[in-house]
């Protein structure tokens, strides 16, 4: 019986061995292969993309004990350390509000020079998201109202939507700049 325990053993062996050639083979070579002409992504890119993450996380296991995706799993898993929750604080929420508070009271108030004011109003925009702000344009409060009031006055005076429409695609195009403006 032993010899068929030391055989069994053998080819365990044998298939380990096997399996980190051929990890270390496709680590090496599935980028190779990518970079030769020609470069496309097909089904063979996808394929080789494969072989050198399952090799790359099959080397990790075998030099550290613990894979690529074991670490990206207890990471994910133990919550805080990438996606950390309750951020902001409420003090820092508190915070915020006090500031803008102060800002909107120093606005109101006037006393200020041109300055302070275009800094203030500079540090608003830079409060907003970034999605807002590119979404939203440079576009105020109020900003619905004030375009109903374009259009209503632009049909009492006989424009049709065709020539609404051409206007603004018209403003787009210049950058908001009129006909006889200068570009800078």
């Amino acid at each position: 019986m032993s010899t068929a325990e030391d055989l069994q053993r053998r080819r365990e062996e044998d298939y380990a061995r096997f399996k980190n050639y051929a990890a270390y083979t496709f680590l090496v070579a599935s980028p190779v292969l990518i970079a030769l002409p020609p470069r496309k992504l097909d089904h063979l890119t996808v394929l080789l993309t494969t072989a050198f993450a399952f090799s790359a996380n099959h080397i990790t296991h075998e030099r550290t004990g613990r894979s690529i995706v074991d670490r990206v799993h207890a990471k994910i898993s133990s919550g805080p350390a990438i996606i950390p929750s309750g951020l902001p604080s409420e003090r820092a929420l508190e915070i915020q509000a006090r500031v803008r508070a102060s800002r909107e009271k120093q606005l109101r108030e006037g006393g200020l020079t041109t300055e302070e004011i275009e800094k203030l109003k500079a540090r608003e925009m830079q409060d907003k998201g970034v999605a807002e702000r590119v979404w939203m344009g440079g576009e105020t409060e109020g900003w619905k109202e004030r375009r109903l009031r374009e259009e209503q006055e632009a049909l009492g005076a006989g424009k049709g939507y065709g020539d609404l429409i051409k206007e603004h695609i018209w403003d787009v195009w210049t950058w908001g700049k009129k006909d006889g403006e200068s570009k800078e």
